[in-house]
């Protein structure tokens, strides 16, 4: 009982989700599937598969077949719908775009009440893309904004990856807790752990990390950080001038078209 308590608490103070949807796929002129996906704990979730022309292929069945996907883990607030203008940048490259709601977003059922439940609901998308879309994991890159980083992370540790883009990843969330709170008792973090940094090095994904020069929620030092000890290849983009939110506007079209080249060129290696 007392566990349970911590953890609401723990999650409360981590996670902001909302149910309501600010904008659906059409207002960006974009067409999307609604995607559920069944969790290993038995959770529903749900996201938007938006297909790119330039990717999508009609099969000899007559299904839709998509040949690249970007998965976007996003981060701790809102829902799928905030992320709509990132995925039409990608969509725009020729990437089709899975936006996956976390447990407790959007219309995904259930909750977070420990850390790992992140790492369950992006299984969930890899695999509901392998078994209905036919995908390998080298046709995905994996998407991690800010708190998105710890499945992405999670995923590619595992399985290798097309490759793994990072905005503005966090090393832990202990570390993260004591910058922002001043304490933070491994006890009542010891299901919330996230710790990106002790797991990167072991990476079997292309890594490319976007991160914010004047980022006041995750220090871009833990950005470098995990840049450090992430295996080659990978890249580093520091936008000067960006904080934790404006990031994307701030590096204007730098801030897509550097990973996307990156995303594309590890189909030659």
């Amino acid at each position: 009982m007392i566990r349970w308590l911590i953890n609401t608490m723990i999650a409360s103070m981590i996670f902001f989700p909302v149910r309501e949807f600010s904008a659906r796929p059409e207002h960006f002129g974009l067409s999307a599937e609604d995607v559920w996906c069944r969790t290993s704990d038995g959770v529903r979730i749900h996201g938007w598969l938006i297909p790119s022309g330039a990717t999508a292929r009609t099969t000899g069945g007559g299904a839709s077949e998509i040949s690249s996907c970007l998965l976007f883990f996003h981060g701790n607030a809102d829902n799928i719908s905030i992320r709509l203008p990132k995925a039409k940048e990608w969509v725009e490259r020729g990437i089709s775009v899975l936006l996956l709601d976390y447990r407790g977003y959007g219309k995904s059922e259930g909750k977070i009440d420990q850390g790992v439940n992140l790492y369950q609901d992006a299984e969930a998308a890899v695999r509901w893309l392998k078994e209905n879309k036919n995908f390998d994991p080298s046709q995905l890159i994996l998407y991690g904004e800010s708190i998105g980083a710890y499945p992405a992370i999670e995923l590619a540790v595992r399985q290798k990856f097309r490759a793994v883009i990072l905005e503005a990843p966090f090393t832990s969330i202990k570390e993260l807790a004591k910058k922002h709170y001043g304490l933070a008792p491994d006890f009542f973090l010891k299901d919330f752990l996230m710790d990106n940094e002790s797991k990167i090095s072991e990476l079997k994904s292309p890594l490319f990390i976007l991160h914010g020069g004047d980022d006041e929620i995750v220090p871009v030092e833990m950005g470098r950080r995990l840049f450090e000890k992430a295996p080659a290849p990978k890249e580093f983009f520091a936008i000067q001038g960006a904080h934790h939110n404006d990031i994307s506007l701030i590096g204007g079209t730098d801030f897509y078209e550097k990973p996307f080249r990156f995303a594309v060129g590890q189909d030659s290696r």
